[in-house]
């Protein structure tokens, strides 16, 4: 049995963070040897997230890159986009493994990613080695990759759920609609009022509307298994509940295709997939069947009245949509099995 792999997790105070650390601590492929949180400095996982054990005595600490780069091989980067760009940078100009979990790697497109983010991307030269760390679709890639750029759960359930039908050639023509609902811990840990449970509780709204952040990296990758530019309309809703997301997705069919043949295609591309289970009868995909779990749930349908494919989604946000997802590189990466650590 190989040793374990010394990790890292920075900016681990969030939920994605917290998440992660769950994981980890419990991975039989890793060693924690730090996690860092400037807000819990000093304090132990124990305290925090009530974990026990030998590794409920792990403290979080605040160190700087070159301090933190002497205690790891892999490093997992739940930091602010932006802040995780250039800390990344600094980490592979040391000869880290990164495993990001930011969007600051995901856009191929230096000049993309200042239009979608208001601001200069700090080592625009890494773009080109990062790998997007969605393994049904990128997996040979992450085998090799040093630098994943893992991404959320929105581009999660969007690709997860239209690419069988782009890489079949089943879409026809434009009109793809990408409606996506959120549980609140997507948001991440934050003090704002949109946020407040008395805001959020009760209550479902749209935001960024027609132009959400995750728009231009979704189009960037469904370009990519399409082999040729596709176009997209997507509406993000916060919905009332702590984690979960659920994805509706419509888009015109070639003519002739039915319920059947489409969920055939679908069975086809994700066949040997342990993490994304296609739904077959009448069964349609919630959000409680994949809570605290790692791994999507789809279904497709054919609407015959008006010519468009349906496909419903549903993932837990902090598990296959983030913390999950990137643990599921990692064993890619280090030639394990791709369900270890994680609750398949």
């Amino acid at each position: 049995m190989k040793s374990p792999v010394s990790i890292a997790i920075l900016g681990a105070s969030g939920y994605t963070g917290e998440e992660l650390a769950r994981i980890c601590v419990r991975h039989p492929g890793m060693k924690v040897a730090a996690i860092t949180s400037r807000q819990l400095k000093g304090k132990t996982l124990e305290e925090t997230l009530a974990i026990g054990g030998t590794a409920g005595a792990i403290k979080f600490e605040d160190l700087s890159t070159a301090e933190v780069a002497k205690k790891a091989e892999v490093f997992f980067l739940a930091l602010p986009h932006g802040v995780s760009a250039e800390i990344g940078g600094e980490l592979r100009a040391a000869g880290k493994k990164v495993f990001d979990l930011s969007a600051d790697f995901r856009l191929k497109d230096a000049k993309l990613y200042e239009k979608t983010y208001g601001a200069v991307h700090p080592v625009p030269a890494r773009l080109a080695e990062a790998v997007y760390g969605l393994p049904e679709i990128h997996r040979e890639k992450i085998q090799k990759a040093d630098l994943v750029a893992c991404p959320g759960c929105y581009p999660t359930t969007a690709i997860l759920g239209l690419a069988p039908a782009l890489k079949g050639g089943l879409v026809s023509g434009e009109g793809i609609v990408i409606s996506s609902m959120s549980g609140v811990s997507g948001a991440g840990k934050k003090l704002e009022a949109g946020y407040l449970f008395a805001e959020c509780n009760e209550n479902l709204r749209a935001y960024g509307v027609p132009h959400h952040r995750h728009r231009p990296e979704i189009e960037q990758e469904l370009s990519s298994v399409a082999g040729a530019g596709v176009k997209i309309s997507f509406i993000p809703h916060l919905a009332p509940l702590n984690r979960g997301m659920l994805t509706s997705i419509s888009f015109p069919v070639k003519k002739g295709t039915t319920t059947a043949s489409l969920e055939k295609e679908y069975q086809k591309f994700y066949q040997n997939e342990a993490a994304v289970r296609v739904l077959t009868g009448d069964a349609l995909p919630e959000t409680k069947r994949v809570m605290g779990r790692h791994g999507a749930e789809l279904a497709v349908r054919v609407d015959e009245w008006t010519g468009r494919a349906l496909v419903v989604v549903a993932i837990d946000n902090l598990g296959k949509g983030a913390a999950g997802q990137a643990v599921q590189c990692f064993n890619i990466r280090h030639g394990l099995a791709e369900g270890e650590g994680l609750n398949l």
